[in-house]
């Protein structure tokens, strides 16, 4: 009876460990919104990108109006205020000449602009991450399972050495080379084993932590792999319309525009208001100041900085160039990258990999028979492992490259 029990007790606790453990499916847009919603990195960014927009609505407004109180004929003997034959009430504003008014809040928004393209490049730098670290998961687990075939295949291969060998139709040496074979594939496979776990950390780090998996309980999907229908001058002008970089400094360029065109403004004084009312009993005399500043020391002052405005502007402006040169090479490098890929992929799917495939399982049905070579057999079997493996390094630069570029792009639109 008891050991029924037993029996019982260990099925119910096998089977509740088994719903228990939990595997996370993992796909391309898990990770990628995992890491827009909980990148630490990304989330200090766009923090700084709010508290950009925030600073620049205080230049929308004039400034702070002064207000004051003054007291007339106090007596020279003291500081008593008891004395006084009169006291005014004054309220002073300072008013900009319209066009410094409209410049200021230009570069202020500007400025906003300029945050907010910067928060956009980091997360399209994320999102890059994000999917460079599934497609790395993906191929590093695709590497394991076409290792592990070789591997069994291998054995097999060894297996018929063997009952050759002791049929006394081959040398020893066969089966010495089938097991050193093994020994290598063996040696790879745990080189790809630590790769993996590289790569869940990456999952991981790219994710804030919030998607955390082990080698041994997780899935994932196969990657959608899109194609490029775009030529390359449609590219060039999505990228220089799109890229958040170029927009970035084009922003800065307008900055800097604005502050040049303040500086040269500042040869025409803003013009200050001050507003005086008496308060002593029995009057309701007023008075009206108008105050404006002399640009006297203008050689000094306001050439200096227009000078270093101006030359601030030349910089922006060359700084925009520039970048806009740097994403037209950047869209060139993907979109070689991506039609060359495209092309080795479909090469090794549609002919190379079938053709070597029926090539081995050919030579291995003719080893039997003494017609091949062991050498030879393991030599093609050594080929079919090196163009499944490079089959899926290939894919995943063909896709990061074109994440890549449909991130610079905006979106890379069905078209040719």
């Amino acid at each position: 009876m008891r050991k029924i029990l037993l029996a019982i007790l260990v099925a119910v606790s096998f089977t509740s460990l088994l719903y228990s453990a939990e595997v996370t499916v993992l796909t391309e847009e898990s990770v990628v919104t995992a890491a827009v919603a909980n990148n630490p990195e990304l989330g200090a960014v766009m923090k700084m990108a709010a508290a950009a927009d925030s600073a620049s609505h205080k230049d929308f407004w004039l400034p702070n109006p002064m207000v004051g109180i003054e007291y007339m004929g106090i007596n020279d003997a003291g500081v008593a205020l008891t004395g006084e034959t009169g006291k005014n009430i004054s309220v002073a504003q300072v008013i900009p000449w319209p066009f410094k008014y409209i410049w200021k809040v230009g570069a202020a928004l500007s400025r906003s602009e300029y945050a907010q393209f910067m928060a956009e490049a980091k997360k399209k730098e994320v999102v890059a991450e994000a999917r460079k670290a599934y497609y790395d998961l993906y191929k590093t687990n695709r590497l394991i399972a076409i290792t592990e075939e070789a591997v069994s295949i291998v054995k097999q291969l060894s297996d018929i050495a063997f009952a050759k060998y002791n049929s006394g139709t081959v040398e020893q040496q066969d089966v010495l080379k089938a097991d050193l074979e093994n020994q290598m594939l063996q040696n790879d496979l745990q080189a790809l084993k630590r790769m993996r776990e590289i790569s869940l950390e990456k999952i991981g780090a790219v994710t804030g932590r919030t998607i955390e998996v082990t080698a041994t309980a997780f899935d994932i999907s196969e990657p959608i792999i899109p194609e490029l229908k775009n030529n390359f001058e449609k590219v060039k002008t999505l990228a220089l319309d799109n890229a958040p970089m170029v927009k970035a400094l084009a922003s800065a360029k307008n900055v800097s525009d604005n502050m040049r065109n303040m500086a040269v403004a500042d040869y025409i004084p803003d013009l200050k208001i001050t507003y005086k009312k008496m308060v002593t009993p029995g009057t309701n005399d007023y008075s009206l100041m108008f105050e404006a500043e002399l640009p006297v020391w203008f050689l000094n002052n306001q050439q200096a900085d227009i000078g270093e405005k101006w030359a601030m502007a030349q910089a922006a402006e060359k700084d925009v160039e520039t970048a806009k040169n740097e994403v037209v090479l950047e869209a060139r490098e993907h979109f070689e990258i991506i039609n060359a890929n495209f092309r080795t992929m479909d090469l090794y799917k549609s002919r190379l990999i079938p053709q070597t495939q029926a090539a081995v399982k050919s030579m291995t049905a003719t080893y039997k028979s003494k017609k091949t070579e062991f050498m030879a057999l393991l030599d093609s079997e050594r080929m079919l492992l090196e163009m499944k493996k490079d089959y899926y390094i290939k894919m995943e630069e063909y896709l990061m490259h074109y994440r890549m570029l449909e991130e610079l792009t905006g979106k890379l639109p069905e078209e040719n």
